[in-house]
């Protein structure tokens, strides 16, 4: 009997990048049968917690409250190293100059509207789709707004400029990584089953990096697509060693995270982090061969 695992992600070229093989039938996990669905994250954190999902993305800033329902999947983290969401503006160029103006962000809460937070505490917040907020910024709907997916890199196309990298800010404050996403698996499911999807998750990524050129003709079309020229150095940001195995400095930036979380108001507890790892054996082949795709670069 085939047992059915629904898997939801954002369609964005990073998350297609990772999934390709599998949605492809490239790679299989005997006896399931996966169904894929896409939803802008704010959509897809909304869902997690009614838990309409099996393998699901989120922002890594929701985790604590879902953490009943879920644990975290190692693979397929979105992790940015000195960058992540961008604070963009028309007319402004300072964080001191936007407090107290309008803010758009992708989501409430979403890892970039609570760096936006984070940093301009006295700003006004305002949620609206992440494609939608350059134009918005642009028409003078609002003042600035924070930049995810692949837009981070297509603002300047729109006549905007940066005024700063949130994950250079959290960088420059905690000396970490930014864990800006995460994949996470439901509780409901068996934990053997849990570490096969794992191990079947990373042998997707696997076939990705070892088959660029195909993955990339795939994925590409997601995000802004071809035209805007966008995402292969998006996927080459968020699709990466850190996506293939959670490193421990990003685990401990999620422990950093989780406090400040607490203290914005997105969760009422802190939850220990409970990471589905897979078989080492799945962990060093793509290891492998991102060191072998280093060594060669």
């Amino acid at each position: 009997m085939t047992r059915e695992i629904t898997i939801a992600y954002t369609p964005d070229s990073d998350d297609a990048f990772y999934y390709y093989a599998l949605q492809h039938e490239l790679v299989r996990l005997a006896g399931v049968r996966f169904k894929f669905e896409t939803g802008h994250i704010i959509k897809l954190n909304r869902h997690a917690t009614n838990r309409q999902y099996d393998v699901t993305a989120i922002s890594s800033v929701v985790y604590p409250p879902l953490a009943a329902d879920y644990r975290i999947l190692s693979v397929g983290t979105s992790v940015g190293r000195g960058y992540g969401p961008v604070l963009v503006s028309q007319f402004f160029h300072t964080l001191d100059e936007l407090h107290g103006k309008r803010i758009a962000v992708g989501g409430i809460p979403t890892t970039g509207g609570f760096l936006a937070k984070w940093s301009m505490p006295n700003s006004e917040f305002i949620e609206r789709q992440f494609n939608q907020i350059a134009d918005a910024i642009v028409a003078g709907e609002f003042d600035a707004g924070v930049m995810i997916h692949e837009e981070l890199l297509f603002f300047p196309q729109k006549g905007l400029h940066r005024v700063v990298d949130l994950g250079e800010v959290w960088l420059n404050r905690t000396g970490l990584p930014l864990p800006v996403g995460l994949n996470v698996i439901s509780r409901h499911l068996e934990e053997p089953l849990m570490q096969d999807i794992c191990d079947c998750l990373r042998e997707s990524l696997h076939y990705a990096l070892t088959h660029r050129e195909e993955a990339l003709a795939w994925a590409i079309k997601f995000g802004r697509g071809e035209e805007a020229d966008c995402g292969k150095t998006h996927i080459e940001m968020f699709a990466n060693a850190d996506s293939v195995m959670m490193p421990q400095d990003v685990r401990q930036g999620l422990n950093v995270l989780y406090p400040l979380v607490m203290n914005c108001g997105i969760a009422e507890t802190i939850p220990p982090l409970d990471i589905i790892d897979g078989s080492t054996a799945s962990r060093e082949l793509c290891m492998d061969v991102l060191t072998k795709s280093s060594q060669a670069a």
